[in-house]
């Protein structure tokens, strides 16, 4: 799997990103709450796609989100963050 390197602005989240042997965890928290609404979209699009175990989303208190992504769907989520201009760049590497 290609690994993606991204940049995001550090004035409107933090974004911690963790691997496990089956997944990867992204803690991602907002310090702008209008980006609420980009992460709803982020959700929802997985959502629709009807595979059950692609990520697990948990919303914790302080805009804090805990998303747990397969591997096989870690670029997925990558492009979707991007699309909701939660990221700045993505490059392959």
């Amino acid at each position: 799997m290609m690994k993606a390197a991204y940049k995001y602005d550090e004035e409107l989240l933090e974004l911690r990103e963790t691997a496990n042997e089956e997944d990867i965890e992204f803690s991602i928290t907002l310090l702008n709450s209008e980006l609420k609404k980009r992460m709803i979209k982020v959700r929802e699009f997985f959502e629709e796609n009807k595979v059950l175990t692609d990520i697990h989303y948990y919303i914790h208190p302080n805009n804090r989100y805990q998303v747990i992504v397969r591997k096989d769907f870690y670029n997925e989520l990558i492009i979707q963050l991007f699309r909701q201009q939660l990221l700045k760049e993505i490059t392959w590497t």
